[in-house]
């Protein structure tokens, strides 16, 4: 898989974005189920079935977890990291065959705050969220995606180098 520098991630994705952004302090729309809806970051690839590994809080998705894309049995894109009230706060984008994007969300967009901690603190949280669902994984006898999201999160811990 190809990765990008992280800030270079984030500006490629950013410019993206804009192309597609919603209005001024829109928040993506919540989905999944009643009992505890999320909303996928902005560049979330449509329609893909979305799933929820981690808390929720008063029926919305809250604290460190996974959201997973999937088309099929396929996950397409992944975001490991950090949601409050339903929303990515902090994490990364796993883009299968581009790379990460790494930093702080609002109303579902990444955010360029030129802070290099900032970088790092979303790839520990996406590191440590992909090692928790590795845990889950391990704990209800799938083996083989255990294996899969400890490797994600080894991956991840590296970019921090």
């Amino acid at each position: 898989m190809a990765t990008f520098a992280p800030l270079t991630a984030l500006s490629a994705l950013a410019a993206l974005l804009a192309a597609l952004a919603l209005p001024a302090g829109a928040a993506p729309a919540l989905t999944g189920p009643a009992s505890c809806r999320f909303a996928p970051p902005a560049d979330w690839p449509a329609p893909a079935a979305t799933r929820w590994s981690g808390g929720c809080n008063q029926g919305l998705a809250q604290g460190r977890g996974t959201l997973r894309a999937y088309q099929g049995a396929r996950v397409v894109r992944s975001f490991y990291g950090d949601l409050q009230d339903g929303q990515p706060v902090l994490g990364v984008i796993d883009v299968p065959d581009a790379g990460f994007v790494a930093g702080r969300f609002q109303a579902g967009q990444p955010v360029d705050d030129g802070e290099r901690n900032t970088i790092l603190l979303a790839f520990e949280a996406a590191s440590d969220a992909a090692r928790t669902l590795a845990r889950s994984f391990r704990q209800s006898g799938n083996r083989a995606s255990a294996r899969f999201y400890d490797a994600k999160a080894d991956e991840l811990a590296r970019q921090m180098d």
